[in-house]
């Protein structure tokens, strides 16, 4: 009887790594692990790196190795006009990514159809750079995350090819632009861009640049509210004259009257500024609300909240709120922070005069600068 010959065990090669391709080997883990939907060890993303011949892949592995810092050297690029590499527009896609999907399911912090629309016209610009016009091995997957049709319910995957997507990209782009439509909120777009930059390949980056820079200011309001709420930080300038928030030449903010209410600013060297609401009565008091993500907040309830009718509910990461009658039978706002509990019960008149000074605040251009220029660190909140 002939003994069968064992297979032979592959060698274990034991070595020391340094902190800094620790570093590069966990990020790569995540970005394999997001595309398999399985963990992936260390030595499976060591076996990648060293056999991966893909530049681009290389280089986002080095870009997440410091996002914030990245990030902020592609911000500097795109304001002078100097073309992204692919790595580049992958990072930004990547932080789309978590700007699209996560609080996916809180109404209060859901992204925009407006946003949404321009990342799917971004993905729409760059697959028609593909040479292979026909199919892809990604084109099922990008079907599968957007909203379905006829049409391609009665293809299997391996039957689905690019006309199935420029029909299904098309029919979500006219459903997201159409307010009048029952609209779905297709979050995974951004994922489907990601995907399309880093597995295939466009050897002409300046075509690629030349597509995509129509969408920047998009795709950097959903990338940087990704990176604010992966990390917990906004994309700032370390530079604190790149703001000009604290130069001796800046002009006081205005301050503005509605009814009985009063609004003032006050600049911060880290927060941008802060709006102080003032309310009626011999004790004047001041209700101080301070940073970019609780302003929005603060602002979103104000248009969106129904004073017309009772019982519609906001519950936010930083506020409470929701309509009902008073002792009069008229329809008001009770308003609530999480923070400190302070609560407000405000009459609908008195809530209108608040939403009509906000509004004519951002009207002033004094504001809508610094503003602006807080949206680029903070993104879409």
């Amino acid at each position: 009887m002939v003994e069968s010959a064992s297979t032979p065990q592959q060698p274990v090669i034991s070595i020391r790594i340094s902190e800094a391709l620790r570093t590069r080997l966990e990020t790569l883990k995540v970005l394999m692990s997001m595309k398999s939907g399985e963990s992936v060890s260390t030595s499976e993303a060591a076996k990648q790196l060293l056999e991966s011949s893909k530049e681009e892949r290389l280089e986002l592995v080095n870009l997440l190795s410091k996002p914030t810092d990245s990030l902020l050297k592609i911000r500097r690029k795109a304001d002078s006009r100097l073309p992204l590499s692919q790595a580049e527009w992958t990072l930004v896609a990547y932080y789309c990514l978590h700007g699209a999907e996560t609080f996916a399911n809180t109404a209060q912090t859901e992204i925009s159809y407006e946003s949404l629309a321009g990342i799917l016209e971004a993905f729409r610009a760059v697959y028609e750079l593909l040479r292979k016009k026909n199919k892809t091995h990604l084109d099922s997957f990008f079907v599968a995350h957007l909203p379905s049709d006829r049409q391609g319910e009665t293809k299997n995957p391996e039957e689905v090819g690019s006309e199935d997507v420029r029909r299904v990209v098309n029919h979500t782009i006219r459903m997201l632009k159409n307010p009048a439509e029952e609209r779905q909120r297709p979050i995974f777009v951004a994922r489907n861009l990601y995907f399309l930059l880093d597995e295939l390949e466009f050897p002409n980056v300046e075509k690629l640049n030349e597509v995509l820079w129509p969408y920047w200011p998009i795709l950097w309001r959903v990338c940087a509210r990704g990176h604010y709420f992966h990390h917990a930080e906004p994309l700032q300038d370390p530079n604190p004259s790149a703001k000009g928030l604290d130069a001796p030449l800046n002009p006081p903010l205005p301050k503005f009257e509605e009814g009985e209410y009063r609004l003032e600013f006050v600049r911060s060297p880290t927060e941008g500024f802060s709006v102080w609401l003032y309310f009626p009565g011999r004790h004047s008091a001041c209700y101080p609300v301070s940073g970019y993500p609780e302003i929005s907040e603060f602002r979103t309830i104000l248009e969106r909240l129904d004073v017309k009718r009772e019982l519609i509910f906001w519950e936010g990461r930083y506020f409470l709120a929701h309509t009902g009658y008073n002792e009069a039978e008229v329809v008001g706002v009770n308003f609530r922070a999480r923070d400190n509990g302070i609560t407000f019960n405000f009459p609908g008149e008195d809530w209108q005069s608040i939403k009509k000074l906000f509004r004519r605040a951002w009207q002033a251009p004094e504001v809508r600068r610094l503003w602006d220029a807080l949206t680029l660190e903070y993104g879409e909140l």
